[in-house]
């Protein structure tokens, strides 16, 4: 796709979000005046990304959105976390929403050669893994989540899944400081929130 299709797509779906709060407003606004830099290869999906994450976050979801394209760019499907809204489904991360989506439509391409994951925040371990097993050529964050990210320590891994993803790669996406910042921004928002949320599941003791 080229920055005018991305653009154009990002702006639908801004259009989607109804600001729930003036903060929301604000983002919205921030991702709207957004220039692309040609500089930074990746910056035109990680705005999409950014978007789909503010639409998580205003929905009452963990603000973190994702985008896959195929060898040649295009946009093959879009989504983000969806945790708590329309219904609580604790797999329901970003990128696993992604995946199941592609998956689901698309049984019979059997090699992820050439796709690359956007995500606007740095993979936690159970997506992670998720990843390694989908075979999809590359992963690049925008912000990265030193409490709850997985790609920096991926060293850590069992052995199984650091043979696996080799041949992969998972790293920070090219993009401007500005969008990870607003990518980190966003998923902070109301992060200690949604934890305190997931904390009160588990019974006393």
């Amino acid at each position: 796709m080229t920055n005018e299709q991305i653009r154009e797509s990002g702006l639908r779906e801004l259009a989607k979000i109804s600001p729930k709060n003036r903060d929301t407003d604000k983002f919205k606004s921030r991702l709207m005046e957004y220039k692309f830099n040609n500089a930074d290869p990746d910056d035109g999906y990680i705005w999409l990304a950014d978007i789909l994450a503010l639409g998580a976050m205003n929905s009452g979801n963990f603000g973190v959105g994702c985008v896959l394209t195929d060898v040649n760019g295009n946009v093959v499907v879009r989504g983000h976390n969806e945790v708590f809204n329309p219904y609580f489904r604790s797999d329901r991360h970003g990128e696993m929403v992604v995946m199941d989506e592609f998956e689901d439509a698309h049984q019979n391409i059997l090699n992820l050669e050439g796709f690359t994951l956007y995500t606007s925040l740095e993979s936690c371990p159970m997506c992670l893994i998720r990843l390694i097993t989908s075979g999809v050529s590359r992963v690049l964050h925008a912000a990265p989540d030193i409490e709850g990210g997985m790609v920096h320590k991926m060293k850590n891994l069992p052995q199984f899944w650091i043979d696996l993803v080799e041949g992969q790669v998972y790293s920070q996406a090219e993009c401007s400081q500005e969008l990870i910042n607003i990518a980190n921004e966003i998923f902070l928002y109301n992060a200690d929130e949604l934890k305190e949320k997931l904390k009160n599941r588990k019974a006393p003791g």
